[in-house]
């Protein structure tokens, strides 16, 4: 399941629809819309990952300096165990390298923690880092 990329700060109505779907399937209250309004107005964004024009997994991210802080990772339940997120990493991973950006996640479940050592990502005492 190829996806495309993209940073969003600013949700079509359809993208609002697919994102309200992921909520749904996860729980994930930093999804509801009030929350990434309030994630929006703090300078952060939403990465996307698309697939046939439909937003089917995101990432929050912030960015400081050049650091970006990825949370909240999240894939629609039918698009599970597809290599979603995995595919959305190692997008996020060329787009952080061309413009030397280090990529940090503070929690992560257990069950990414072999996926992110196998992208390079390096255990610190408080996160999770990349570096180009």
């Amino acid at each position: 399941m190829p996806v495309k990329l993209e940073h969003i700060n600013q949700p079509t109505p359809a993208d609002w629809a697919d994102i309200a779907k992921i909520q749904a399937d996860t729980t994930d209250e930093q999804l509801l819309s009030s929350a990434l309004q309030h994630h929006f107005e703090q300078q952060g964004w939403l990465i996307a990952a698309r697939f046939n024009d439909r937003i089917i997994g995101v990432i929050l991210g912030s960015r400081n300096h050049q650091t970006v802080t990825l949370s909240n990772a999240a894939v629609r339940s039918i698009t599970q165990r597809r290599g979603v997120m995995h595919q959305t990493i190692h997008l996020l991973q060329h787009w952080a390298s061309d413009l030397d950006i280090t990529i940090r996640i503070n929690t992560v479940p257990e069950t990414l923690l072999p996926a992110l050592e196998k992208r390079g990502f390096k255990r610190t005492e408080s996160a999770w880092i990349w570096q180009p």
